[in-house]
């Protein structure tokens, strides 16, 4: 009985101790949750396009031009540009890749969603970042980087 009374006290005090460093923060996710912004585009009640964009440098300073990792939900097959949706930074027409780099660990970003498409966007341009998501018909969202 006393074996088994230590037992358990020692696999509770090892369980403490996991649940301990269970509960430490992580630097990459709370820095990445500074430099996300999340807009939305509605009509009435319904939302047509909603996008979610990650400032790259500040996270990963070796990039060498302004980079986001942009991740959409659109009515028009989760497309950055397509016929209804067009995105620009700064107004003009930016880089944009569905090849994101392997050291860019996304899926463990604030905010990401399965259902989401995410881009690789790089656009040479000065501060501070203007990324204009623009619909036709449904008017547009601002999201601003200094």
């Amino acid at each position: 009985m006393k074996k088994l009374l230590f037992l358990i006290i020692i696999s509770l005090m090892f369980s403490g101790c996991s649940l301990k460093n269970a509960l430490n923060k992580d630097p990459l996710y709370e820095k990445t949750l500074k430099y996300t912004q999340r807009c939305q585009i509605n009509n009435s009640l319904e939302t047509k396009a909603l996008i979610d964009v990650v400032y790259l440098n500040p996270l990963y300073p070796k990039l060498n031009k302004p980079s986001f990792l942009i991740g959409i939900y659109n009515d028009f097959n989760n497309t950055l540009n397509n016929v209804e949706f067009n995105l620009t930074i700064n107004d003009k027409t930016p880089k944009i890749s569905t090849s994101i780099p392997n050291y860019i660990l996304y899926k463990n970003f604030p905010f990401y969603n399965s259902w989401m498409s995410y881009y690789f966007v790089t656009k040479k341009t000065n501060q501070p970042y203007v990324i204009k998501y623009k619909s036709k018909h449904w008017g547009e969202c601002v999201i601003k980087f200094n």
